[in-house]
């Protein structure tokens, strides 16, 4: 049902970014000159986070699920990046502090879909063998893959 929404395109496992603004403006930026968010996609994607953060911590990971409204997107999509240095985060619930190096920023059209999907993401990060893979992907190719078989088999 997600897998359509992982493309090797939208991976970048080498993010050089020192804080949330910067990444988002890099991923964003790349979102936008690819065809899959707006150009007012990096401010939705700062007011949203802002609001409601999106740090989860899980056994042996931390990750971050940055979303948008609908609107931001002009064609559903997951951008999986992983940055070179942790970078602080707030945690989704509570707003504590956090960091990490590894983002699913969500571009979904459909709000309805949004909860099943952070439900799936949640579920499978909750998985030890998954985040090992997870963790042990390098490049695109492998991460893409990964993804696409882990969601295809969870639905």
């Amino acid at each position: 049902m997600y897998e359509s929404m992982f493309t090797k395109d939208l991976v970048n496992l080498n993010v050089n970014a020192t804080d949330a603004n910067e990444l988002f403006n890099l991923v964003g930026e790349d979102a936008h000159a690819k065809g899959y968010a707006n150009a007012d996609y990096v401010e939705g994607l700062k007011k949203r986070e802002q609001s409601y953060p999106t740090g989860l911590i899980f056994q042996n990971l931390e990750l971050a699920i940055p979303h948008v409204d609908p609107e931001y997107v002009v064609k559903p999509f997951i951008y999986i990046a992983r940055t070179t240095k942790p970078i602080a985060w707030l945690q989704m619930g509570d707003s504590k502090e956090m960091s990490t190096k590894n983002f699913l920023f969500l571009g979904i059209k459909e709000p309805q879909k949004q909860v099943g999907l952070l439900s799936a993401i949640i579920a499978s990060f909750q998985d030890a063998d998954f985040i090992s893979d997870f963790i042990s992907a390098t490049d695109a190719d492998s991460m893409t893959e990964l993804l696409k078989a882990k969601f295809t088999d969870a639905n």
